[in-house]
């Protein structure tokens, strides 16, 4: 008889929660439509889900989105991912997220485009969001695998069948917008990012580093850990070289103007007011995210000259699961450009 010692999730979701997360108050519970979450003792009984995430991680929003949207109560957990604290590089969160399928049957990251697709770039095992079932003992990683299994949780409510090839398309150009290279990295003809980003985006990459390895140097030499620590410094070293060539920010920025443009054409052929007709979903959701993000980057002169994008945009950022998941989550950094958004 075999006897298996492995810690259970809940276990490893625990540990997560009290040792990676300095602060008890990113602790709370977020209870269906309602954006302002409730502080978690950790005494009152655990929600089925529960959520390791950041406020700016895009990733994240796409996923506090789509909680919102299906109406599902959650457990908050919320990492603080920038340095110095960088608090997902903590070896219990690491642990956590490496009990998950994707860890298991993806590889690793191992180099850097500007976007943060797992399909793409590989996984990154000290990223966020991660998600938590305890009813069914499950870790989810991937905020495109996360969000198909919400979707099944919720009996189709983000995913239509009849429209399941078009929203995943569509969920897979999102999910290729080099977002993480137009956020840490400045246009080279003219930076319009908010000052709190330019500033402190500043040798974010360095930063990174040097934390990840001070992390790896802890972990023991027979930990299973450590090739996960090694990827995480190439994919950052990789993002470090990547950002700091003009030409490499040009290039992404292009693109992202190109898929703006094709979107604003695929627009023209939608009869009602989202991409699929007569019907809010998962597709919206991640565009709503992506261009939110791009808005508050400096970007939105991208749909200066795509009117259908501009209204489309409108649309999305009063949706309540945008307003909700998104725009209002506290701890969502000021910006000029995304005031008329946010309720005051």
């Amino acid at each position: 008889m075999t006897i298996d010692v492995r810690p259970s999730i809940d276990t490893l979701a625990a540990h997560a929660r009290s040792l990676a997360i300095g602060d008890p108050e990113r602790r709370s519970i977020v209870s269906s439509g309602n954006v302002h979450p409730k502080p978690w003792d950790g005494k009152s009984p655990t929600p089925r889900l529960e959520l390791f995430h950041f406020t700016m991680s895009i990733c994240s929003q796409k996923i506090r989105a789509a909680l919102f949207q299906i109406g599902a109560p959650f457990a908050s957990s919320e990492l603080v991912i920038m340095p110095p604290l960088s608090e997902n590089y903590s070896a219990e969160y690491v642990k956590l997220r490496m009990a998950s399928a994707i860890a298991r049957s993806r590889p690793f990251v191992k180099g850097y485009s500007g976007s943060s697709s797992v399909e793409n770039e590989g996984f990154d095992p000290l990223a966020v969001p991660t998600l938590v079932d305890h009813k069914k003992g499950e870790v989810v990683a991937d905020s495109r695998v996360i969000a198909a299994y919400l979707d099944i949780l919720s009996e189709g409510a983000l995913v239509p069948l009849q429209w399941q090839n078009r929203t995943w398309n569509e969920i897979a150009i999102v999910d290729a917008i080099p977002h993480a290279g137009l956020f840490y990295g400045a246009n080279p003809d003219g930076d319009d990012r908010p000052e709190m980003i330019r500033v402190g985006m500043q040798d974010a990459h360095s930063k990174k580093i040097e934390l990840v390895r001070k992390r790896l140097a802890q972990l023991p030499a027979d930990s299973n850990l450590r090739e996960a620590y090694g990827q995480k410094i190439i994919k950052e070293e990789a993002g470090r070289e990547f950002i700091a060539k003009p030409a490499n920010m040009r290039a992404i920025i292009e693109s992202t103007y190109s898929t703006i443009v094709e979107l604003d054409r695929r627009l023209a052929d939608s009869a009602g007011e989202w991409l699929i007709p007569d019907r809010f979903t998962l597709a919206d959701i991640f565009w709503g995210v992506s261009l939110f993000r791009l808005l508050y980057l400096g970007y939105n002169w991208m749909w200066k000259d795509c009117s259908r994008v501009a209204g489309y945009s409108e649309r999305l950022f009063a949706a309540p699961a945008l307003q909700n998941g998104v725009i209002n989550w506290p701890g969502h950094p000021p910006g000029e450009r995304i005031e008329r958004f946010q309720k005051r």
